[in-house]
């Protein structure tokens, strides 16, 4: 009786001594392989997301809002002075009045495909990027008289007529000579575009 019992015993032990490694190392196994798992599997499609909310555009381009505006980025210039396209005898100019400053300023036709005016500062936000890190903010100006002057964006572009809008920053001499990467992003309502110029 006691060798049957000793035997069992014996078994018991020897039963649990061999089960135990097998279930610690599938509890090991497992946990590694789950945790990469569920870290990867979110960030492939949020940066995806983020790619595609960005759409370019090229001078020329016309972009159509439906049932708000045709937008066409007609160019861009950098100077120290910034005129309307046929300054009249007396007009409007921005100029930069310090030495290691100059203005750039991205110039934009935009139709109102609307049933209603939109005030010229409500069609379209723009920011400046230079070297893909530093931001520059512009503020817009609209043409008037067929170019002759500049006049502030709290007129309205009334339904299917055209503004030319100027969205202009001062922006350091550097910037201006410097050969790195420099854009505009354009917001037009939820839509943001990019338009690069160098």
């Amino acid at each position: 009786m006691k060798i049957v019992t000793g035997i069992l015993v014996a078994a018991a032990f020897l039963t649990l001594a061999a089960c135990s490694p097998k279930q610690t190392a599938t509890t090991n196994d497992t946990k590694p392989a789950t945790t990469p798992t569920n870290t990867a599997a979110p960030a492939a499609p949020v940066e995806q997301k983020q790619e595609d909310t960005v759409t370019p555009i090229k001078k020329g381009e016309t972009v159509t809002i439906q049932d708000f505006a045709d937008i066409t980025v007609t160019g861009n210039k950098i100077s120290k002075k910034i005129e309307p396209s046929k300054p009249g005898d007396f007009h409007i100019l921005y100029e930069s009045k310090e030495t290691d400053s100059t203005f750039f300023a991205l110039v934009i036709k935009a139709k109102n495909l609307g049933t209603e005016e939109i005030k010229a500062d409500k069609i379209a936000e723009v920011n400046l990027k230079f070297d893909n890190k530093y931001d520059y903010d512009t503020f817009s100006t609209i043409e008037e008289r067929g170019g002759e002057d500049f006049i502030y964006t709290n007129t309205s572009v009334d339904p299917l007529k055209t503004g030319t809008l100027y969205y202009l920053s001062e922006i350091p001499s550097e910037v201006a000579k410097s050969d790195k990467p420099l854009k505009a992003e354009i917001k037009i309502q939820d839509k943001v575009y990019e338009y690069t110029i160098r």
